[in-house]
This record gives C-alpha cells, structure tokens and sequence, in this order.
C-alpha cells in the first residue's frame, strides 16, 4: 500500500475507534410523543408473495421537526427456515457527527412469550464505509445487532429513535415517504410533527392519499396509514428515471430559488485564491491565449490531476472544501471538483457555475417538491462567446475541442446563481461514435486466418476507452477482447492490441490482431463461415417480459458504423443488398457488396432515445427481429473444397462454363444423331 493510502486507512480506523467509543448507542423508553398502535399479526394474505423467508408485519416512522428526531418501529415474521439464516441480523445507521442512536426494545414474541433481545453490551458498533470502494467515505456508523435463538414462527419486533438532523439544511426539513415496495408489507404507518410557525409542503406521487391531520400541544401532526400493500415488481431493464413505486413527498421549500439561495451559501464566490492555486491560474493563462485553451485546460487538470475522493461526514454531505484546500490536497468528491474548477475559471474572468443533478431520475425531478436531497451529483456550466457548455469535473481523460466534449445525458440541473429561480433544461449534445473496421483475410481454404480491427472511438465511448487503458493492462485489454470475439470464433487467438489518442480531436483508435484456426465449419456437407456485426451485436437489446407495461431501457446515446472486410483466396458469386429497418427505438442500414475475391458488408446502427415506450414495444420487437435476422451473411462451399482440389484456384463461377460445355456437348450429339436419322 502507499503511505497515504496506508495513512487514511490509519485515520479511518483511529476515527471509528473514537467514535464509536464517544458514540455508542443508549437505551431509553420510546418518546412521549409517539403514537403507538396495537397491531394484528393474524392476517397471512399477503405471506405467498414473501421472499428470503420472512415477511414483513409493521413498519412505522415518526418524525418531530421540534426535537429533530425521527422514531423508528419495525416488526416481521420468519415464515421458512430461510428466513432464519436471512432475518438474525439487525443494522442501525446514523451519523455520529450530528445524531444520536437510542433503543426502545428488540424482542421476539413467540406464541405469548415475549422474549428480550437488546443488551447494549453485545451491540457491535463499527464504521462499515459502504462506499468505499467508490472512494467516498461519510463517517456513518452500523450497530448490528446479532439475534439469538432465532426459530420458525417467531415474530422480531424493535423499534429505536434517531435523534439530531443534519445541520447542512439549517434546520429546514424535506423527506420522501415510500408507500410502495418491492416485498410486501402488512402495516405502514407515517407521523409528521410540526411545531406553530413552520409550514410544510405536501405532494403524492403515483397515489391518491390524504393526511390525517391533528393538533397535538400546539403542534400540528400529519398521520398516514396504509394496510396490506403487495409487492410490485419492476420489468427488466426499465431506465432509471422510471419510478413504479408511489411515494408522499415533503419539503419546507417553497421554490427552487430558495434551494438555490442555500446552495450559494455553499459555493461562494468571492475566496480568495492561495499562492499555489493562483501561481497555477498564472500558468494557464500564459500557457493559452484563448479562452477556450484556458477552459479546456483547467477542466483537465481538475480531471486527471486531482483524484476522486470525498470525505462527506455530517455538513460535508451537501458542502464542499474550500478550493484552496482541494487544490493543495489533490482529492474530492463531485461538488468540490466543480466547486474547484468553477474557482479556476473565475479567477480567469470565466463565468462558470455550479450546477446540481440527479443522475438517476434525471427530468422526472420537475415534477418533485424543491428541496436539496433531490440532488445526488455536482457538475459546471461554463459560458463562452454566448454559448453554454456543461462540464463534468469527474469524468477523467476526456480529450478534444470543448464543442466535442461529452456530458452525460442528464437532462436536468439547478444552476446556482444570483438569478436562479427553477430547474434548468441541460440540452442533449454527445457527438459518441464508434466506427470499426473488422478485417479478415482468409488465404486458403484450410481454416486459418488473420483478424485485424481497427476501431476509432469518439465522445463517450473515447473517454470510456482512455479511462479503461489508464487502468488496465495491455494483457487484460488484449484478453477481454479476445474473449469477445470467442463467442464467435472459438479458436481465436490474440496476437497484440495497440492504441492511440488525438488530443486535438478527442478520437481514440485502437487496432487488434488476432489468428484463427479452423474459422470453416464442416455442416451439411459444406465449409461454412458467418460473419455478422459483433460490436453492433452487443448493442442491440431485446426484452425479455415483452409484454410491457413499463418503457424498455435502450443504451444512449448509442451510435454505430461497423465495417467487415473479407479476402477470400479466389473468386466467388455475390450478389448486392441493401436493408433497412427503423421504428421510434433505433434504425438500422445494412450494405453487402462483392468484388473479385472480396466481400464488404457495413452496417450503421443507432439508437434515437433512451427507451421504449410499452405502447411502441410490438414495432420495437417487430423490428429488431427483421433486423437481426437479417444482419449475418454466410459464406459456403462443398466440404471436399480445398487448396489442393483439381480445380481448386478456380473461380465459382467457372463451374457455370463446365455446365455450358457439357449441354453444348450434348446438343451437339442430339444433332449428329438427327442428321443421321435424316
């Protein structure tokens, strides 16, 4: 391990000890203001549809705004053996930063015997950092609590406070409450209180449901209960936006702008730039004498040099570091490298901004309640002679004028700014290409050939291809694609793979040489070999529930011009074709040419939008049947043909001439027989 790798390691640790030690979870009866419920526990309707063996019975949440405590109540029942195995385990998170974690009880009723499960002294307490392995750390800290004597039948119930709220959102509150899940549930109950002087927004999506709504102590309390909720399954492969799950959210923002007037408090503007930072402003502005030189060489810098890593414990969920800090330690998370380059292109009289996204929902947040938890990702938008350009500060080894720059496909954003009032439309611009050219060069008709690809990749895929060879070997490169082509050509070995990069251009181009042996396959009496598009092959998707009642996820942007070039040892028959298949999903143009010992079969795909709506999945469907059936062409020839055949150097279509000779033969013996006759 490196020294700093090892020093954070040590750090996290000594910090887990710490916490955990000053942090460690109390035991007290359940709050005062709690409503608490008697439950029935009879009803087995819904256990058919539960899986892992266990089904669950209640689940309660209670918050009090006041007290900035969320109160938590939770029942199930093992119904197999599996769920033994599955549900023994219980894990409590929180943020030792800014809250605190309080039992109530964790039982297990058996029949009528209730039976005491919570002793402080065997709850483990750690620091699991479940996303380490994407370099984000956030202090969290898992009380796991291991279940003894865990039987068939036995119903686990426990309930537990957390109390303090993040201090990032000022003491502003905003929350989802699911209502529908996955695995069924029994019983759902939410409370919301309160306190006089602090209004809430309410709104439902994909369900009819009104609070019931109290006044408790001055305070006013917001109650939903819902019964008997079935599991709803996703279809395969539905995209990200696509919510089938209903939910009730709340948010004491009124508008984006008051998000965006709490997201400035975040990004100032007016820091001041240490001498380090400023001497690297000064190089780049002597370096480059056009704006676009400058933008283009700071977006690379806070890309390639300073590496992701965020450390987003407590108020350093939702706040960056101070770029002065970030450019000094060469690390960050998302908003501190956009927070970064943003300072960067300031100080160079280069308006750029802060722009807020999710990643998953992407436009669908339009319809959300503003609030600062819809967001998940941080990115820049720069202006240059008029035009917007949007920069992903986390995406590494992109190369390229700034016009040809990728950025994902997010649609939406709230662009932090003097001036911002709502959500801003982020325009689709990804000029990704792939185009490769497979090169297969037959000499004989033994069963050996050469395999030569030569693949450009612009956009997306670019990036996607220099980040893959920045972090891989050139043996893993050169096997994994090696593999690729297996699944058609079993006895297939790679010979080398090289690579090279346009910076100017932003194109990444790539050769493979491979060797194959007995490429011809004997069947029904013939050698045999197909060809088909293998790139566009792994592009093409098909669903597997195909009557859809959700859209069908498509990769986009998906763009594709795939060449075969085939030499042949000597002349064949071949004819022209040309097919063409599109509908609302993707379009598709395949070309077979012939010339004298070369076939060339090209094939242009791309995908025109991100899904499939369920009402335009019978075309879909229709389609990407005609097109795939129709994709692969096939060369053929008797099974005795080979090199050292009579007749073997001859072209196919000589054996028309032998047919010709043989019928003029015969009509010149049909003569001299008739003349004889006569």
């Amino acid at each position: 391990m490196k020294p700093l790798v090892r020093l954070l390691v040590a750090l996290l640790v000594l910090n887990s000890q710490v916490l955990a030690q000053n942090s460690k979870p109390t035991k007290a009866v359940e709050p005062s203001w709690v409503t608490r419920h008697e439950y029935d526990y009879s009803n087995t309707s819904l256990d058919k549809q539960a899986e892992y063996g266990s089904i669950d019975l209640v689940s309660e949440v209670q918050f009090n705004l006041k007290d900035e405590s969320a109160y938590y109540n939770r029942a199930y029942k093992i119904i197999s053996e599996a769920g033994v195995q599955n549900n023994s385990e219980l894990s409590f998170s929180y943020d030792p930063s800014y809250s605190r974690l309080i039992f109530h009880f964790i039982r297990i009723r058996r029949g009528q015997e209730i039976i005491n499960q919570l002793d402080l002294s065997k709850i483990k307490t750690i620091q699991q950092e479940l996303e380490l392995a994407r370099h984000s750390y956030d202090g969290s800290l898992s009380s796991v609590v291991f279940l003894e004597d865990v039987r068939k039948g036995d119903i686990i119930e426990y309930s537990y406070t957390v109390k303090g709220f993040n201090p990032i959102f000022n003491g502003k509150f905003s929350r989802i409450l699911n209502t529908s899940y996955s695995s069924p549930l029994y019983n759902l109950y939410y409370k919301l209180i309160v306190p006089p002087g602090r209004n809430i927004n309410i709104k439902n999506s994909l369900i009819e449901i009104k609070p019931e709504v109290k006044t408790e102590d001055g305070n006013t309390s917001y109650e939903w209960k819902i019964s008997n909720l079935s599991a709803l399954k996703l279809q395969d492969n539905v995209p990200s936006w696509f919510d089938l799950y209903s939910m009730i959210m709340i948010s004491e923002y009124n508008n984006w702008s008051e998000v965006n007037n709490w997201a400035r408090t975040l990004f100032p503007k007016n820091s001041q730039p240490s001498p380090g930072l400023k001497k690297k402003v000064e190089e780049i502005n002597a370096s480059y004498a056009t704006n676009e030189g400058k933008i283009i060489a700071a977006l690379r810098f806070v890309q390639d040099d300073v590496r992701y890593m965020g450390f987003e414990m407590g108020v350093n969920s939702h706040k960056p570091s101070p770029p002065n800090k970030i450019f000094a330690q060469r690390y960050g998370d998302c908003k501190d490298k956009s927070f970064l380059l943003c300072s960067i292109l300031n100080s160079m009289g280069i308006e750029a901004d802060p722009v807020l996204i999710n990643t998953t929902y992407k436009k669908t947040i339009d319809a959300w309640l503003p609030s600062p938890t819809v967001f998940d990702h941080a990115t820049v938008r720069v202006k240059l002679d008029n035009r917007f350009y949007w920069l992903d500060p986390t995406i590494s080894y992109q190369r390229g004028r700034l016009e040809n720059i990728s950025y994902p496909d997010y649609q939406r954003g709230l662009v932090i700014t003097d001036t911002t009032t709502s959500l801003t439309m982020i325009p689709f611009r990804d000029n990704s290409l792939t185009k490769v050219k497979e090169t297969f060069d037959i000499p004989n008709m033994r069963g050996d050939a050469k395999l030569t690809v030569v693949t450009d990749y612009t956009g997306t895929f670019a990036d996607d291809m220099r980040r893959s060879m920045n972090t891989s070997s050139n043996d893993e490169m050169k096997e994994s694609n090696r593999k690729y082509y297996a699944n058609y050509f079993d006895k297939i070995e790679a010979d080398s793979l090289t690579y090279s990069s346009n910076d100017s251009t932003g194109v990444f181009t790539v050769w493979e040489y491979y060797s194959i042996h007995e490429i011809w396959k004997n069947s029904k009496g013939k050698k045999r070999v197909t060809f088909e598009p293998y790139v566009i092959n792994g592009v093409m998707t098909k669903p597997k529930d195909v009557t859809r009642k959700m859209p069908f996820h498509l990769s986009y942007p998906a763009k594709y011009k795939e060449e075969i070039e085939i030499n042949l040892p000597d002349d064949w028959q071949g004819e022209e074709s040309e097919n063409n298949v599109r509908c609302s999903g993707f379009k598709m143009k395949s070309e077979y040419s012939y010339k004298y010992r070369q076939f060339n079969l090209s094939y242009d795909y791309e995908n025109l939008k991100d899904h499939v709506d369920p009402s335009e999945i019978d075309e879909y469907l229709e389609k990407y049947n005609k097109a795939s059936q129709s994709i692969a062409y096939e060369l053929s020839r008797p099974g005795s043909y080979s090199d050292d055949s009579p007749g073997a150097n001859a072209a196919p279509s000589a054996s028309t001439g032998v047919v010709l000779i043989v019928i003029l033969l015969v009509i010149i013996v049909l003569v001299v027989y008739v003349v004889r006759r006569i």
